[in-house]
Formats: C-alpha cells, sequence, structure tokens
C-alpha cells in the first residue's frame, strides 16, 4: 500500500471535457493510469480519450466506483464542484485551481474536515502513487517506484526531487503536493504523519519554504518523538527579503517568523537532514542508511540501488 491514494483508488476528474482536463487524461491514459470517470454538468454521455463523462458524482461512483477527485473547475463553478465531491465522501479531492479566495478555502477545508475527506490543495499539483495512480498533473515520467515519500510545497520541486531521487536508485512509495496557498487543505505536518504511518515508506523527502508555520511544526513533532522515520528536508528562499512574498502565495516572512533560516535551525535542532542544495538530497538518505546499519531498505522496490538500496531502522538519520 501506498497512503492517500493506491493502486485499487479509481480516480474521477471533475472538469474533464476542458483543454486541461483532457491533457491530464492523456498523461495519464499514457502511463497505463487512465481514469475510470469524468464529471461535467451537462455532458453525461460523452467521452474523452474512452473515459466515460457524467453529469454528476453520484452517476459516475454508481457506474464505476470512483472514489477519489481531481477537480479541475474553473472558478466560477469551484465551489458546487469541491461540495459536490465531499458530500458524495469522496476519500481524496485534489484541488489544483489557484488563486482561490482565502474565505472559500476556509469555506471548503471546514467542509472536508467536518466530513473526514482528505482535501489536497488548493494549488496542489496533486498525488502521485508512482507505478499505482495519479491524481494529479504530473508528469508520471519522472517518478519512480520505491521506499521515500515527497512532501512538497511546489510542484514543479516535487518533479525535480523525484527525478534526482531516482537518477541516485531511490524510488518513490507517494508523493504529494500540499500546495502553495497560505491555508491549504493536508499540511506538511498531516502528510508527513501519513508517511509515517505507511509501512512502505521508509523515509520522506521535504521541499519547504519560507512563510507558514507547517515546518516548525513538523520539527516540533520530531523532536516529540512522533515522526521517528528519517526525513531529509531543502528549505528555498534563503535569500528572500521578510515581507516579500518569494513564490507562492503562503510563501512570505514577517521579520523573523518565517525566514528560511529559522525554519532551518529549527528543523536541524530537532533531528531532521538539511539540505543546503536539493542535489545533496539523496547524499543524505544515504548517511540516514548507514546510520542505521539494519531495517527496510530506503530505495526502489526492486532491491538495492547505487545509493538507496541499503537499510535503515527506525530512528535514522537524526542529527
Amino acid at each position: 500500500m501506498t497512503f492517500l491514494i493506491d493502486r485499487d483508488t479509481r480516480v474521477l476528474i471533475q472538469g474533464i471535457t476542458g483543454t486541461l482536463g483532457r491533457f491530464v487524461v492523456s498523461m495519464m491514459a499514457g502511463a497505463g493510469l487512465a481514469p475510470v470517470a469524468g464529471v461535467t454538468p451537462g455532458r453525461g454521455g460523452t467521452s474523452v480519450d474512452g473515459v466515460p463523462v457524467f453529469d454528476t458524482i453520484d452517476e459516475a461512483r454508481r457506474a464505476t466506483g470512483a472514489d477519489a477527485s481531481l477537480v479541475l473547475v474553473p472558478a466560477a463553478g469551484l465551489r458546487d464542484a469541491v461540495l459536490e465531491a465531499i458530500d458524495e465522501r469522496l476519500s481524496t479531492v485534489a484541488l489544483m485551481v489557484d488563486g482561490v479566495p482565502l474565505g472559500l478555502s476556509l469555506d471548503l477545508i471546514s467542509a472536508a474536515a467536518d466530513a473526514g475527506v482528505t482535501l489536497v490543495g488548493p494549488n496542489s499539483p496533486g498525488v502521485i502513487a508512482p507505478g499505482r495512480c495519479l491524481l494529479g498533473a504530473l508528469d508520471p515520467r519522472r517518478f519512480t517506484p520505491g521506499r521515500v515519500a515527497i512532501v512538497s510545497r511546489s510542484g514543479g520541486m516535487m518533479s525535480t526531487l523525484a527525478h534526482t531521487l531516482t537518477a541516485a536508485g531511490f524510488g518513490q512509495s507517494t508523493c504529494v503536493g500540499i500546495g502553495g496557498d497560505s491555508v491549504i487543505g493536508l499540511d506538511m505536518p498531516a502528510a508527513l504523519r501519513l508517511a509515517e504511518a505507511d509501512p512502505d515508506t521508509d523515509a520522506t523527502v521535504v521541499f519547504g519554504e519560507i512563510g507558514t508555520t507547517q515546518e516548525e511544526r513538523v520539527a516540533a513533532l520530531i523532536a516529540a518523538g512522533q515522526l521517528t522515520k528519517p526525513i531529509v528536508v531543502y528549505i528555498a528562499g534563503r535569500a528572500a527579503p521578510p515581507g516579500i512574498r518569494y513564490s507562492h502565495a503562503g510563501a512570505q516572512s514577517e521579520g523573523n517568523r518565517g525566514t528560511a533560516a529559522s525554519k532551518i535551525e529549527t528543523l536541524r535542532t530537532a533531528g531532521a537532514l538539511i539540505a543546503e542544495r536539493y542535489t545533496d538530497v539523496p547524499r543524505l538518505l544515504a548517511r540516514a542508511r548507514l546510520s542505521a546499519g539494519a531495517g527496510a531498505a530506503i530505495g526502489s522496490s526492486g532491491g538495492d540501488a547505487t545509493a538507496g538500496g541499503a537499510s535503515t531502522g527506525s530512528t535514522a538519520g537524526r542529527g
């Protein structure tokens, strides 16, 4: 198994008949991970590249067993689309749309929490369990099955890290782009708790950046012994001036709060391994392996690999 999505997840796309929807269907199908259904009100009975389209999620569920949604709906229909997915109690809803008003984000996040639905995003590239399932606009060719999770505030950097890990022999279990907004559903601490509980994940790579308190809350979990698997972190935005937005809506520090330096120091003190450059991540994973000596393999699922086929224990990589 992996977390959030797995081989048995049946994905539907809300907004499948739009330009982005058609592109995502083509990309997913090319990797053998095609969605089972699409939903566009008024377009029921049609299809996109062989994927049936329905007017409602209820109809799609009854016909295909769909249980997770990728939301690609334009802003005008966004509230209704996400609330429909929540009302239907889909297990995971990935919201790719960016520029969602803060008030709407808060409403949707609250509704999802009340319903027990995992909302990823907004402004998320989605989630991928390489070789098993894709719930997002992510190029599957950059990801390889294995046992290292990635939790990232940036979609582009998540793909870059996956490519870097694969080149070094580290496959990935689940990769989740939590989204770059200041208010999101599944946040970094929650995603890392899922990785900690996943028996097929041996270590996690985190891409963080300035702004919000997510990285500091991760550090608190590590210090409290609630996250015990190796965690390698790269924090971007070290040169960003205070008060200036660095990249995403949530990437802005104020004074000494939320800066890259403060996050790095807090995480390092807690016991995370800090990468000075993202290209250092495989070397730090290898260090975690050597520190452990014995345990489950960190690397690709096929066994030993160049840098990732040795073993790690539950407390590796601290310090």
